[in-house]
């Protein structure tokens, strides 16, 4: 993908290029061989800071549509005020960049003309001076006039029925400037006038019709601009798509304030989707003064996304502490098991740190079966089976195995999780040092005891052509789930499974919230399939895989394959066995 990406970037430093003729110019060179190179193009490009895609669907190089572009502004009253101009208006392309904010030079007041050069995009260097006077680009002009002309028709034969056309003026800019590099290279007049001269308004970087009732957008305007954002997450242009939802949380932020929550969440997340974790932080943690648990929800799932537990912790509890009034609330279960998973993690951790050698005369049974049940969470007893087995000699295994099972309650369920974990033929030692009767008192225990796959997710191929995802749930203990993700590729590898890994067992509603909402937000909706098909199809591509040597890149993390073995196949086969009737 980064090879393809980059020689991407390269065409695209000519002109902008259609996906289509992008990948059949790629194509040619041999930098793919996809049967579909505009996918694989998109695939390659999704998230590219270098890249942006245009209001007509084309590719273009950052670099070489705004290299310097010069725009012109004059200093608000507010602006005066607070030190800096904002990038939704003259300056609305400047955004594209990344930027958000321009300080304005020392000694600058209102009224003053300013001229902004974009000087080096990759670094963000934008140099913000005074003017003298501003003078009409009559090309230029003429120019932008077209693509707003254009764009805004295009609106209105989309959606005939809505009342107000509108489209973000840096996007449209972009067109122009991309298409020509010697447009808007040369200061002319601010870009609000030149809106406002073709019979437009320009109000918060979005240009719309003469007489536009801002104050009173109607719902499927707000709709509209929300399918806008929606196409853009499912083209994969996610930079647009932030600055979408940017300008999108501002419009309800003043007209709709009870629905820029959800929007203000949904900008976080696109902005995390695509490395900007600090922005995200930022933009979840400005919204901490409204006491929604939601909010917190969101912020704890992106700092342990940033290894940054303490604060995931702390987080929890502020949200727990505002979800008194909605006593058992989905976002309640969430954090409280996500609570919890940080704490038996962290017991994980320590009782790891501290286990004897398995051999060991004095204490190790005790010692390995209080570190096999410390955690309290069954996939973490399997990885702490998998850890203390995974390379015993078997006399040894077998002997300590029988002096567990001779430690009452904890060591028969220590037992227990060991023969449903550890290998051949120490899971038979383990169920003889358990006892034939013994049943497991701890539910994180049950858990390994009773898992079995229960429903299974698949995105279709029209959706992503080159690869499908799969997520099969294990059942685990106390309404938790253990998931199962697999990508499938049928670009390259023809159907044989790419890589497959298992989450962190979870809350059944964080499966929606955390792995299968945020799959058809970014355009790869699921469809919920029969367990058996899914299992046969995994089987199919991971046939497949060996058969081409291909090797999963999860394999380096965790154990994968025996894990499929022992709780996908493992467990379907014996659930097909079952009598139905017993």
């Amino acid at each position: 993908m980064g090879r393809i990406a980059d020689a991407a970037i390269q065409i695209l430093s000519e002109r902008p290029f259609a996906p289509d003729e992008l990948g059949h110019a790629l194509a040619q060179a041999g930098v793919t061989r996809s049967r579909d190179p505009a996918a694989a193009v998109r695939r390659a490009l999704r998230g590219d800071p270098r890249v942006i895609c245009l209001p007509d669907g084309s590719f273009a190089n950052l670099v070489q549509a705004l290299s310097g572009v010069e725009l012109t502004t004059v200093v608000s009253l507010a602006a005066a005020q607070r030190g800096f101009v904002g990038l939704d208006g003259d300056l609305a392309p400047v955004a594209l960049t990344g930027l958000t904010r321009l300080t304005l030079p020392a000694g600058a007041g209102a009224g003053d003309r300013l001229v902004a050069r974009i000087d080096d995009v990759a670094t963000m260097a934008v140099s913000l001076v005074r003017a003298t006077s501003f003078a009409r680009s009559p090309d230029d002009e003429a120019l932008l006039a077209a693509a707003i002309h254009s764009r805004i028709g295009a609106w209105s034969a989309r959606a005939p029925w809505a009342s107000t056309p509108v489209t973000p003026l840096a996007m449209v800019f972009a067109s122009v400037a991309a298409g020509l590099a010697t447009s808007f290279r040369e200061a002319g007049r601010p870009l609000s006038e030149v809106v406002v001269s073709l019979g437009y308004e320009l109000h918060l970087g979005w240009i719309g019709a003469r007489g536009t009732a801002w104050e009173t957008i109607t719902e499927v305007e707000i709709e509209t601009l929300d399918d806008d954002v929606a196409d853009l997450l499912a083209g994969e242009s996610l930079d647009a798509a932030v600055t979408a939802q940017e300008h999108l949380v501002a419009l309800l932020e003043r007209y709709a304030p009870e629905r820029v929550a959800d929007a203000r969440r949904l900008l976080a997340r696109i902005l995390a989707r695509i490395g900007r974790l600090d922005e995200a932080r930022g933009v979840l943690l400005g919204a901490f003064g409204d006491d929604d648990p939601e909010d917190r929800y969101e912020a704890v799932l992106l700092a342990i996304r940033q290894g940054d537990l303490v604060a995931a912790r702390r987080w929890v509890n502020d949200g727990l502490a505002r979800t008194a009034r909605t006593d058992g609330s989905e976002v309640e279960v969430c954090l409280d098991d996500i609570g919890g998973d940080i704490d038996a993690q962290a017991m994980f951790v320590s009782a790891r740190e501290w286990l004897p050698a398995p051999d060991e005369d004095f204490g190790a049974a005790e010692h390995l079966t209080r570190a096999i049940l410390s955690p309290r969470r069954s996939y973490l007893v399997e990885a702490m089976v998998e850890e203390m087995f995974s390379d015993i000699d078997p006399a040894v295994g077998s002997a300590l195995l029988d002096a567990m099972g001779g430690l009452g309650d904890s060591g028969r369920d220590a037992c227990l999780a060991c023969a449903e974990v550890a290998p051949p033929p120490l899971d038979a030692a383990a169920r003889r040092a358990a006892g034939e009767r013994a049943r497991a008192r701890r539910p994180w225990v049950a858990g390994l005891v009773d898992a079995a796959p229960s429903q299974a997710w698949l995105t279709a191929r029209e959706d992503a052509p080159g690869q499908q995802q799969m997520v099969i749930v294990i059942d685990k203990e106390v309404g938790r789930v253990s998931p199962l993700v697999v990508l499938i590729d049928h670009e390259l590898l023809e159907g044989a499974v790419k890589d497959a890994f298992f989450l962190p067992d979870m809350a059944a509603p964080r499966l929606h919230r955390e792995l299968l909402s945020p799959m058809a937000e970014m355009g790869l909706p699921s469809h919920s399939i029969a367990v058996a098909a899914a299992v046969r199809l995994l089987d199919d591509g991971l046939r497949k895989a060996a058969s081409r040597r291909w090797t999963l890149p999860s394999l380096a993390h965790q154990p994968v394959i025996q894990r499929i073995e022992r709780w996908v196949f493992g467990r379907q086969a014996a659930s097909s066995t079952r009598d139905p009737l017993a």
